[in-house]
Parts: C-alpha cells; sequence; structure tokens
C-alpha cells in the first residue's frame, strides 16, 4: 500500500523496515510513550512482524524520500470497518513540526473517505497530555480511562466536523490529489 497525501508518503512496512523501527521503537523519548516498556530485540522484532496478519496495517510514513516513523491501524474487523490507529515519529527532527499532523490527516483520510471505515479507536497512556489533547482536536471522544491509559474512539462524522477546521493548513502541504496504490491482495480487502 502507498497513500500520498499532504506531502507525505505511507508505504507499507517491509522487512527491510525492521532494524530502523526496532531502532526507533528502542529510543526512551519513544518508548516513554508506549504501554510495552521493555527493550525490543531483533528476534522479538522479528517475530512481531511473522506475527502480523490483515487485521493490521503498518504504515512508514515517508517526507521528501526519507523514512521518519510508523502510523498504523490494527485491529481491524473489515466486516464492521473498525481498528485502532497509532502512530510515532522515530526521527525526532520531525516530532515537534507538522508532520505527525499530516500523517495522521493522510491515514485518516484514507480509512474514513476511501475505504469507508465506520469508527477508529485509539488508546494512550494517561500521562501523555500532548497525544491526549492532539486526539480530541481531531474529534476522538473520550470512552473510558484509568490510571493508565485513556480509550478514544472516532466516528467519520466526528472526524469530518474536525477536520473542517484544519483544512486552511491541510491545503499548504497538498500539491496535487491524494493518491492510493494497492496491491491486488489488498483491493480484495478493502473493497469484499
Amino acid at each position: 500500500m502507498k497513500i500520498s497525501n499532504y506531502g507525505l508518503e505511507l508505504i507499507s512496512l517491509t522487512e527491510s523496515d525492521l532494524e530502523m523501527v526496532r531502532n526507533w521503537r528502542n529510543q526512551p523519548d519513544v518508548t516513554e510513550f508506549m504501554f510495552f516498556q521493555e527493550e525490543i530485540s531483533p528476534e522479538k522484532q522479528q517475530k512481531w512482524f511473522n506475527s502480523l496478519d490483515e487485521s493490521a496495517l503498518y504504515l512508514m510514513i515517508q517526507k521528501d524520500g526519507e523514512k521518519i516513523g510508523v502510523i498504523n491501524v490494527k485491529d481491524i474487523n473489515w466486516r464492521t470497518r473498525t481498528g485502532e490507529a497509532g502512530i510515532f515519529i522515530g526521527d525526532s527532527n520531525y516530532r515537534n513540526s507538522a508532520v505527525p499532523m499530516q500523517a495522521v490527516f493522510a491515514m485518516m483520510d484514507a480509512f474514513f473517505f476511501e475505504f469507508s471505515f465506520a469508527k477508529l479507536k485509539a488508546t494512550v497512556k494517561q500521562d501523555n497530555d500532548d497525544g491526549i489533547d492532539f486526539n480530541l482536536q481531531l474529534g476522538y471522544r473520550i470512552e473510558s480511562k484509568d490510571n493508565e491509559r485513556v480509550q478514544l474512539y472516532i466516528f467519520k462524522n466526528l472526524y469530518q466536523d474536525a477536520r473542517t477546521k484544519f483544512l486552511p493548513v491541510l491545503g499548504k502541504f497538498t500539491t496535487s490529489k491524494a493518491k492510493i496504490e494497492l496491491s491486488a491482495d489488498e483491493k480484495d480487502r478493502f473493497w469484499s
């Protein structure tokens, strides 16, 4: 899969990306926002990659030809068109930039407008105030919270309403119409 929108490309994670992603994921300033806190070995990373199936889509975020992070939708139910979204930026040069926003909007536009998803969820650590605030700005609503995590959800109509206020900013990153490229297998999965 390849999604091109808002000045970025989101490209299917491949086995050749694993070591880069593992190195990013083991950085303390990334790990602090993750529920899984242990060091990830090459073997654990490979085992995780081998376990991925059609219920999970992991995409590399690419800016100007450089891979800088990962965005995903997991726990996908293709019948109900629901899943759980997540993102992390591995390259620290892009963490406090517009890139995370561009990537999230590219992904959400694709899943809600092209792939007809009904609902996305997100789970954020309770102490990640910036992550919670960003999701709320995107139109997510809090479903539940405890001492460890905040569970949020968003429906297409909530996203459309929230997205409207971001359109002037997003327009600065758009030079052409969004483009989505899928393999034959992905086409069958998305539109069966």
